[in-house]
């Protein structure tokens, strides 16, 4: 069956590549995760542990490539039940190591409760970061924790993506050296959308004789094939998967877009697509696996991390004229029942479609 989700457990670095010359990254340890974009940007995020599960809550450290940037932290608080009375949600105060930091400021009474820490409270967080830290938000009637495991390994990760390592800027490795050759920011990736079709000019059933040529140039384009690729669905009538109908869109520059259904999981699915001449001869070019949908130039992919839907990764692809370039890469954080639809948005990749 097709793997879903690895990035909600990942305990190596994957890349992707841009046109510009940041990398986008993501890396997990533990209670702790972290995405870096490709404009710089890292977004390092913690969470409760298991033994404290009936009362999620997680805690977000943002920070900007670049010389003297200050670390920008949020936070989301939530409970199981998905309700709680507004009068049991107010002095919520942060703790750390037991010191009482002040109270924070929450916006409304919702769940999951949200806000900002201000600057000493952050602080206190990144003074501790190669140690031992208890990190807890409560008040007379409530109390979360946010795991220390994992914080460290993350927290490095984000000084190693920004090249500050043997810095004065460093969170984990500092150095005396100043902050000149450290990683500057780059803008958001830049695409002008071409708008095409929104729907199939023609769709081919696997019984179609000109289906199997296609297909057959759909799969030649497998972009690794050391893994199982778009295998089709297992079907009620059949022993194996089975490959489904392709549909054809067209596109601009004499080209069109061929789909398929590739898999399908418990809770998700994944459409195969690809670029192909306008003539449906010659070499496909493969986009992507796991696309939810096809929309005027634009394929989009939504996929849940597990059932309940608390946690999801985003994907577009826009159609430039020429190519479907990757615009936008995105997980809403870990799977711990915080919110449905997540609470975050740890990018990879960052654009300005326009």
């Amino acid at each position: 069956m097709k793997k879903i989700l690895s990035i909600c457990c990942l305990s190596v670095i994957s890349s992707y590549g841009f046109a510009q010359d940041i990398k986008g990254i993501s890396f997990s340890h533990q209670e702790w995760e972290i995405s870096c974009s490709n404009t710089g940007t890292c977004k390092a995020a913690g969470y409760q542990s298991e033994e404290n599960g009936d009362n999620p809550a997680s805690l977000l450290l943002v920070r900007k490539a670049g010389p003297k940037q200050a670390v920008q932290a949020e936070f989301a608080l939530s409970d199981y039940e998905q309700s709680l009375p507004a009068n049991q949600l107010k002095n919520i105060h942060f703790y750390v190591n037991g010191k009482d930091l002040g109270a924070v400021t929450i916006d409304g009474t919702d769940l999951p409760l949200m806000g900002k820490l201000n600057n000493s409270q952050v602080n206190a967080v990144l003074q501790q970061s190669k140690q031992k830290t208890e990190i807890v938000f409560k008040n007379a009637q409530h109390e979360w924790k946010i795991s220390d495991a994992g914080m460290t390994a993350v927290l490095l990760k984000m000084d190693d993506f920004q090249k500050r390592i043997g810095t004065v800027g460093a969170l984990v490795k500092k150095g005396s050296a100043n902050e000149a050759k450290v990683l500057m920011p780059e803008s958001k990736l830049l695409v002008k959308r071409i708008k095409t079709t929104a729907k199939p000019y023609l769709t081919l059933q696997p019984k179609n004789k000109q289906y199997q040529t296609i297909y057959r140039s759909l799969m030649a384009a497998n972009p690794n094939s050391k893994e199982d690729f778009c295998e089709g669905i297992y079907g009620g009538n059949s022993d194996g998967a089975e490959p489904q109908k392709i549909e054809l869109y067209k596109l601009t520059n004499k080209k069109v877009l061929a789909t398929t259904l590739c898999w399908r999981g418990a809770y998700n699915e994944g459409y195969g697509a690809w670029v192909l001449d306008e003539s449906l001869n010659g070499k496909a070019t493969f986009v992507t696996e796991s696309a939810s949908d096809f929309d005027s130039g634009i394929i989009s992919s939504a996929q849940k991390g597990r059932g309940i839907g608390d946690c999801w990764a985003s994907e577009e692809w826009v159609w430039d004229g020429k190519s479907f370039v990757h615009t936008k890469d995105m997980w809403t954080g870990m799977c711990k029942g915080l919110a449905a639809g997540g609470v975050w948005e740890l990018d990879r990749i960052e654009a300005i479609v326009k």
